[in-house]
Protein backbone atom coordinates (compact mmCIF):
# COMPACT_ATOMS: atom_id res chain seq x y z
CA UNK A 1 0.00 0.00 0.00
CA UNK A 2 1.53 3.28 -1.14
CA UNK A 3 0.80 6.25 1.13
CA UNK A 4 0.63 9.53 -0.85
CA UNK A 5 0.46 12.79 1.13
CA UNK A 6 -1.75 15.49 -0.36
CA UNK A 7 -0.80 19.17 -0.62
CA UNK A 8 -3.69 21.57 -1.22
CA UNK A 9 -2.51 24.88 -2.61
CA UNK A 10 -4.22 28.18 -3.30
CA UNK A 11 -2.47 31.36 -4.40
CA UNK A 12 0.90 29.72 -3.85
CA UNK A 13 0.23 28.67 -0.26
CA UNK A 14 -0.68 25.44 1.50
CA UNK A 15 -4.15 25.25 3.01
CA UNK A 16 -3.55 22.51 5.58
CA UNK A 17 -2.01 22.74 9.04
CA UNK A 18 -1.06 20.06 11.54
CA UNK A 19 -2.22 19.70 15.11
CA UNK A 20 -0.08 19.05 18.09
CA UNK A 21 3.19 17.78 16.63
CA UNK A 22 5.97 18.67 19.11
CA UNK A 23 8.46 21.12 17.69
CA UNK A 24 6.21 22.45 14.94
CA UNK A 25 4.25 24.93 17.08
CA UNK A 26 1.06 23.40 15.72
CA UNK A 27 1.66 24.12 12.04
CA UNK A 28 3.33 22.76 8.96
CA UNK A 29 4.98 25.28 6.62
CA UNK A 30 2.62 27.20 4.38
CA UNK A 31 5.33 27.12 1.69
CA UNK A 32 4.47 24.17 -0.60
CA UNK A 33 8.12 23.49 -1.41
CA UNK A 34 9.04 23.24 2.28
CA UNK A 35 6.08 20.97 2.92
CA UNK A 36 6.97 18.76 -0.05
CA UNK A 37 10.48 18.37 1.34
CA UNK A 38 9.07 17.63 4.77
CA UNK A 39 6.95 14.77 3.44
CA UNK A 40 9.90 13.47 1.44
CA UNK A 41 11.93 13.49 4.65
CA UNK A 42 9.14 11.41 6.23
CA UNK A 43 9.75 8.78 3.53
CA UNK A 44 6.93 9.62 1.11
CA UNK A 45 7.37 7.89 -2.25
CA UNK A 46 5.00 10.23 -4.14
CA UNK A 47 3.04 13.45 -3.63
CA UNK A 48 -0.47 14.46 -4.62
CA UNK A 49 -0.86 18.19 -5.29
CA UNK A 50 -4.35 19.66 -5.46
CA UNK A 51 -4.89 23.11 -6.92
CA UNK A 52 -7.84 24.91 -5.36
CA UNK A 53 -8.57 27.28 -8.23
CA UNK A 54 -11.33 29.82 -8.75
CA UNK A 55 -12.22 32.18 -11.56
CA UNK A 56 -9.55 34.65 -10.43
CA UNK A 57 -6.73 32.11 -10.22
CA UNK A 58 -3.73 32.61 -12.49
CA UNK A 59 -2.95 29.26 -14.18
CA UNK A 60 0.60 30.43 -14.83
CA UNK A 61 1.23 31.00 -11.13
CA UNK A 62 -0.21 27.57 -10.33
CA UNK A 63 2.19 25.88 -12.73
CA UNK A 64 5.11 27.90 -11.34
CA UNK A 65 4.40 26.54 -7.85
CA UNK A 66 3.91 23.05 -9.23
CA UNK A 67 7.22 23.22 -11.07
CA UNK A 68 9.00 24.36 -7.90
CA UNK A 69 7.53 21.40 -5.99
CA UNK A 70 8.48 18.90 -8.70
CA UNK A 71 12.07 20.13 -8.82
CA UNK A 72 12.41 20.19 -5.02
CA UNK A 73 11.91 16.45 -4.50
CA UNK A 74 13.17 13.28 -6.13
CA UNK A 75 9.82 11.48 -6.17
CA UNK A 76 6.84 11.55 -8.57
CA UNK A 77 4.39 14.42 -8.17
CA UNK A 78 0.85 14.00 -9.44
CA UNK A 79 -1.39 16.99 -9.99
CA UNK A 80 -5.14 17.19 -9.46
CA UNK A 81 -7.12 20.04 -10.99
CA UNK A 82 -10.23 20.62 -13.08
CA UNK A 83 -8.37 21.07 -16.34
CA UNK A 84 -10.27 20.59 -19.58
CA UNK A 85 -7.87 22.05 -22.16
CA UNK A 86 -5.28 19.74 -23.68
CA UNK A 87 -2.68 22.54 -23.79
CA UNK A 88 -2.97 23.10 -20.03
CA UNK A 89 -2.55 19.38 -19.39
CA UNK A 90 0.48 19.26 -21.67
CA UNK A 91 1.91 22.25 -19.84
CA UNK A 92 1.68 20.34 -16.57
CA UNK A 93 3.83 17.57 -18.01
CA UNK A 94 6.25 19.64 -20.09
CA UNK A 95 6.77 22.72 -17.91
CA UNK A 96 5.82 21.66 -14.41
CA UNK A 97 7.32 18.18 -14.57
CA UNK A 98 4.41 16.27 -13.06
CA UNK A 99 4.25 12.50 -13.46
CA UNK A 100 0.46 12.15 -13.62
CA UNK A 101 -2.59 14.28 -14.14
CA UNK A 102 -5.61 13.38 -11.99
CA UNK A 103 -8.64 14.78 -13.78
CA UNK A 104 -12.26 14.84 -12.53
CA UNK A 105 -14.61 12.57 -14.43
CA UNK A 106 -17.05 15.43 -15.03
CA UNK A 107 -14.62 17.53 -17.06
CA UNK A 108 -13.52 14.53 -19.13
CA UNK A 109 -16.94 13.11 -19.89
CA UNK A 110 -18.58 16.40 -20.87
CA UNK A 111 -16.29 16.80 -23.85
CA UNK A 112 -15.44 13.11 -24.35
CA UNK A 113 -11.83 14.08 -23.72
CA UNK A 114 -10.54 10.83 -22.27
CA UNK A 115 -9.75 8.89 -25.48
CA UNK A 116 -7.69 11.68 -27.11
CA UNK A 117 -5.87 12.39 -23.83
CA UNK A 118 -4.94 8.74 -23.43
CA UNK A 119 -3.81 8.60 -27.03
CA UNK A 120 -1.63 11.69 -26.68
CA UNK A 121 -0.13 11.21 -23.21
CA UNK A 122 -0.56 7.51 -22.53
CA UNK A 123 -2.46 5.62 -19.80
CA UNK A 124 0.34 5.90 -17.24
CA UNK A 125 0.00 9.69 -17.15
CA UNK A 126 -3.76 10.23 -17.21
CA UNK A 127 -5.87 9.23 -14.18
CA UNK A 128 -9.60 9.79 -13.70
CA UNK A 129 -11.04 10.81 -10.33
CA UNK A 130 -14.45 9.38 -9.47
CA UNK A 131 -16.22 11.41 -6.79
CA UNK A 132 -18.75 8.97 -5.35
CA UNK A 133 -21.43 9.20 -2.68
CA UNK A 134 -19.97 6.80 -0.11
CA UNK A 135 -22.85 7.36 2.31
CA UNK A 136 -25.38 6.03 -0.21
CA UNK A 137 -23.19 3.06 -1.04
CA UNK A 138 -22.75 2.26 2.65
CA UNK A 139 -26.47 2.59 3.42
CA UNK A 140 -27.75 0.67 0.38
CA UNK A 141 -24.90 -1.76 -0.16
CA UNK A 142 -22.19 -2.17 -2.76
CA UNK A 143 -24.86 -3.30 -5.25
CA UNK A 144 -26.70 0.01 -4.98
CA UNK A 145 -27.59 2.14 -7.98
CA UNK A 146 -24.79 4.56 -7.08
CA UNK A 147 -22.23 1.75 -6.94
CA UNK A 148 -23.40 0.14 -10.18
CA UNK A 149 -23.39 3.49 -11.99
CA UNK A 150 -19.77 4.14 -11.09
CA UNK A 151 -18.65 0.61 -11.90
CA UNK A 152 -20.29 0.87 -15.33
CA UNK A 153 -18.63 4.22 -15.97
CA UNK A 154 -15.26 2.90 -14.83
CA UNK A 155 -15.64 -0.09 -17.16
CA UNK A 156 -16.13 2.36 -20.04
CA UNK A 157 -12.96 4.20 -19.04
CA UNK A 158 -11.09 0.91 -18.95
CA UNK A 159 -12.38 0.12 -22.44
CA UNK A 160 -11.03 3.49 -23.59
CA UNK A 161 -7.58 2.53 -22.29
CA UNK A 162 -7.51 3.92 -18.75
CA UNK A 163 -5.36 2.04 -16.23
CA UNK A 164 -6.04 3.78 -12.91
CA UNK A 165 -8.92 5.50 -11.13
CA UNK A 166 -8.85 7.63 -7.99
CA UNK A 167 -11.96 7.15 -5.85
CA UNK A 168 -13.00 10.03 -3.58
CA UNK A 169 -15.95 10.40 -1.22
CA UNK A 170 -17.85 13.55 -2.16
CA UNK A 171 -19.96 13.34 1.00
CA UNK A 172 -18.99 13.51 4.66
CA UNK A 173 -15.57 11.97 4.26
CA UNK A 174 -16.31 9.48 7.04
CA UNK A 175 -13.96 6.74 8.10
CA UNK A 176 -13.70 3.72 5.80
CA UNK A 177 -16.52 1.21 6.37
CA UNK A 178 -17.13 -2.34 5.21
CA UNK A 179 -19.80 -1.35 2.68
CA UNK A 180 -17.56 1.16 0.96
CA UNK A 181 -14.61 -1.23 1.09
CA UNK A 182 -16.75 -3.87 -0.64
CA UNK A 183 -17.55 -1.36 -3.38
CA UNK A 184 -13.84 -0.66 -3.93
CA UNK A 185 -13.17 -4.39 -4.22
CA UNK A 186 -15.98 -4.89 -6.75
CA UNK A 187 -14.80 -1.89 -8.75
CA UNK A 188 -11.27 -3.27 -8.98
CA UNK A 189 -12.34 -6.82 -9.77
CA UNK A 190 -15.04 -6.00 -12.33
CA UNK A 191 -13.07 -3.38 -14.24
CA UNK A 192 -9.50 -4.60 -13.67
CA UNK A 193 -8.50 -0.98 -13.04
CA UNK A 194 -5.88 -0.08 -10.48
CA UNK A 195 -7.54 1.87 -7.66
CA UNK A 196 -6.25 4.69 -5.48
CA UNK A 197 -8.47 5.72 -2.57
CA UNK A 198 -8.51 9.43 -1.79
CA UNK A 199 -9.22 9.97 1.92
CA UNK A 200 -11.59 7.83 4.04
CA UNK A 201 -8.69 6.42 6.08
CA UNK A 202 -8.74 7.86 9.58
CA UNK A 203 -7.04 5.21 11.72
CA UNK A 204 -5.11 1.95 11.57
CA UNK A 205 -8.19 -0.26 11.26
CA UNK A 206 -9.12 1.59 8.07
CA UNK A 207 -5.66 1.02 6.64
CA UNK A 208 -5.73 -2.66 7.59
CA UNK A 209 -9.18 -3.08 6.02
CA UNK A 210 -7.97 -1.50 2.80
CA UNK A 211 -4.79 -3.57 2.64
CA UNK A 212 -6.70 -6.83 3.00
CA UNK A 213 -8.93 -6.24 -0.04
CA UNK A 214 -6.91 -6.67 -3.23
CA UNK A 215 -3.37 -5.34 -2.73
CA UNK A 216 -2.47 -5.89 -6.38
CA UNK A 217 -5.22 -3.55 -7.59
CA UNK A 218 -6.23 -1.38 -4.60
CA UNK A 219 -2.65 -0.35 -4.04
CA UNK A 220 -2.48 3.24 -2.82
CA UNK A 221 -4.14 5.83 -0.59
CA UNK A 222 -4.02 9.63 -0.74
CA UNK A 223 -4.10 11.10 2.76
CA UNK A 224 -4.57 14.68 3.89
CA UNK A 225 -6.51 15.22 7.12
CA UNK A 226 -5.29 11.98 8.72
CA UNK A 227 -1.66 12.98 8.24
CA UNK A 228 -2.07 16.67 8.98
CA UNK A 229 -3.92 15.97 12.23
CA UNK A 230 -1.20 13.51 13.25
CA UNK A 231 -3.58 10.57 13.37
CA UNK A 232 -0.58 8.45 12.37
CA UNK A 233 3.09 8.76 13.37
CA UNK A 234 4.39 9.23 9.83
CA UNK A 235 7.38 6.92 9.84
CA UNK A 236 5.28 4.19 11.49
CA UNK A 237 2.46 4.34 8.97
CA UNK A 238 4.83 4.12 6.03
CA UNK A 239 6.61 1.13 7.60
CA UNK A 240 3.31 -0.66 8.18
CA UNK A 241 1.86 0.20 4.80
CA UNK A 242 4.95 -0.81 2.85
CA UNK A 243 5.90 -3.89 4.87
CA UNK A 244 5.03 -6.39 2.16
CA UNK A 245 6.60 -4.36 -0.63
CA UNK A 246 9.81 -3.91 1.35
CA UNK A 247 9.90 -7.65 2.05
CA UNK A 248 9.64 -8.25 -1.69
CA UNK A 249 12.42 -5.72 -2.33
CA UNK A 250 10.15 -3.66 -4.57
CA UNK A 251 10.86 -0.40 -2.79
CA UNK A 252 14.54 -0.88 -1.98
Amino acid sequence: MLIIPALHIREGRCLRTADGEPGTDGQYPIDPVRLARLWRGENAKALHVVSVMDACSDPGAVFDVLSAISHAVDIPVQFSAALSHTDDIARGFDEAGVSRMVLPSTSLEEGNLLPPLLERFGPRKIVVEASVDAAEIISKGDGSEEAERWIDRAAQWKHAGLQRVVVSDRGTGASLQDGFAAFLLRLAERTNLSVTLNGSVREYKDLNLLQNLNPRKIDSIILDEALYSNAFPCQKIWRIAEKQLIAQHKLL
